[in-house]
């Protein structure tokens, strides 16, 4: 982050935006001025401004996100209209798994959750629609970067990683192996590494010139991805789903997806 009197005036109050999360939805002025380094005064202008126009509500002595933010989303989906024509096969997808099936794009160094279609099982993983995380971390954000520019390749390897469970991929030679497997077969999986007990499985869309528009995965209880004739189907469901995304959207290119040597790499190492 930015040393606090580094931010300009007319940025402070989106630079408070970022410190809502799921993990955090309400901020006291108090918790916010010590967190974000501002003066209180400078904060309470902040949220006033964010107030003014619906990004932040106040509830007593809290702050939370507004509803206003809810429209600019629509917006922002609106504006991935590749999105639109994946919807009706993502919803095949999870009435053929019976998992949740998301819909991943990359922004800068984090990948973004902009479509969420939740499994209809009691049992399921719960991701927020909007959700960000960092590339080297979880199947679809990990795929995007298997994919990504050199300069993101670069950016990320260099950077610091923050461990969330036991299982998130930190050490540079671990995360480039999981990057070539990508690269090498067409899919990513992660196993608990931004949430405990959790699983995702990921494979690339790609547009008219082959380049990678999104990620689409499953994501389930980890419970659900341990037998190997069970991953073998949802691979064969997902790459189906996948390859039939990026017809639609004009690829017409060789279609790279080697699902035995995947899964024969992936059992190796668990």
């Amino acid at each position: 982050m930015k040393p606090t009197e580094a931010i300009p005036t007319l940025e402070r109050p989106l630079y408070l935006l970022g410190f809502f999360s799921e993990e955090r939805p309400f901020w006291g002025l108090s918790e916010l001025a010590r967190a974000s380094g501002f003066a209180k005064a400078t904060c309470l202008r902040s949220l006033r401004a964010l107030e003014s126009h619906g990004l932040v509500v106040r509830e007593g002595e809290r702050y939370r996100l507004g509803t206003r933010l809810l429209h600019l989303g629509a917006l922002v989906k609106a504006a991935y209209p590749a999105r639109q024509v994946a919807l009706p096969t993502m919803a095949e997808l999870r009435e053929a798994t019976g998992q949740s099936v998301q819909w991943v794009v990359r922004d800068g160094q984090e990948g973004v959750y902009l479509e969420v279609l939740e499994a209809r099982s009691r049992v399921r993983l719960y991701i927020a629609p909007g959700r960000r995380a960092p590339l080297y971390a979880g199947a679809s954000t990990r795929l995007l970067l298997a994919f990504a520019p050199p300069a993101v390749h670069q950016a990320v390897l260099e950077g610091a990683r923050r461990r969330y469970t036991p299982a998130t991929p930190v050490a540079r030679p671990r995360l480039q192996e999981l990057l070539r497997q990508t690269q090498r077969c067409g899919f990513a999986a992660s196993f608990g590494e931004l949430e405990p007990h959790s699983a995702e499985l990921a494979a690339p869309v790609r547009g008219a010139s082959g380049e990678v528009l999104a990620a689409l995965s499953l994501a389930g209880a980890e419970a659900h991805y341990r037998e190997e004739a069970v991953l073998h189907n949802y691979l064969q469901q997902l790459d189906r789903a996948a390859h039939e995304v990026s017809r639609r959207l004009g690829y017409v290119g060789a279609w790279k997806a080697d699902i035995e040597g995947f899964l024969g790499s992936l059992f190796a190492v668990r």
